[in-house]
């Protein structure tokens, strides 16, 4: 598992904003993906992964859990009275990618940014967001990386349906 990511948006940003984390359906596509890497976890790693990845917490199709809360759904780890996550520190790599997302698009894999972040609407434009999606593709481009996403597949969205929600960013060369 790639663990040293750095993440986009500011972790007191993110846990401040009302948008993540939440969903209109239960099985909505948002719902974080867990990888084979994660799921394997499990054994070599008792404790918080079994905690995360139990059967519990994960749903059939891969996906973390959605659970009913004032009408929404809401990730099994989100705890909505303090707008907190509680697996925060050891999240899944789709947590922490977010807003960025991995993508199919045609049969190009693809990296991704989610418009309706607000984080993201703010610094779209801004030399930051540039620096950052450059990071990205180097992030990208190391083995341990690219041998994570082949052995990974499943993290791959289709997102399609929300085409007008994202903005290709570059495509990735798995093969």
């Amino acid at each position: 598992m790639i663990n040293d990511m750095r993440q986009f948006v500011p972790s007191q940003v993110c846990l401040a904003c009302d948008g993540c984390c939440r969903f209109k359906e239960e099985t909505s596509v948002w719902r974080p993906r867990i990888s084979q890497s994660e799921k394997e976890q499990v054994t070599t790693k008792p404790g918080l992964a079994e905690k995360i990845f139990s059967k519990a917490a994960l749903a059939a199709d891969g996906h973390l859990r959605a659970i009913a809360c004032h009408g929404l759904y809401i990730c099994t780890f989100f705890n909505p009275e303090h707008n907190t996550c509680g697996i925060y520190h050891a999240r899944p790599f789709d947590c922490q990618l977010y807003p960025f997302v991995l993508t199919k698009s045609q049969d190009k894999t693809v990296i991704s940014v989610h418009l309706n972040c607000p984080y993201v609407q703010e610094k779209k434009d801004s030399e930051e967001f540039e620096r950052y999606v450059e990071y990205l593709q180097k992030f990208f481009l190391r083995e341990e990386v690219m041998t994570f996403l082949k052995k990974n597949s499943g993290l791959v969205g289709d997102y399609s349906a929300y085409r007008d929600e994202l903005s290709e960013l570059f495509e990735l060369h798995l093969k």
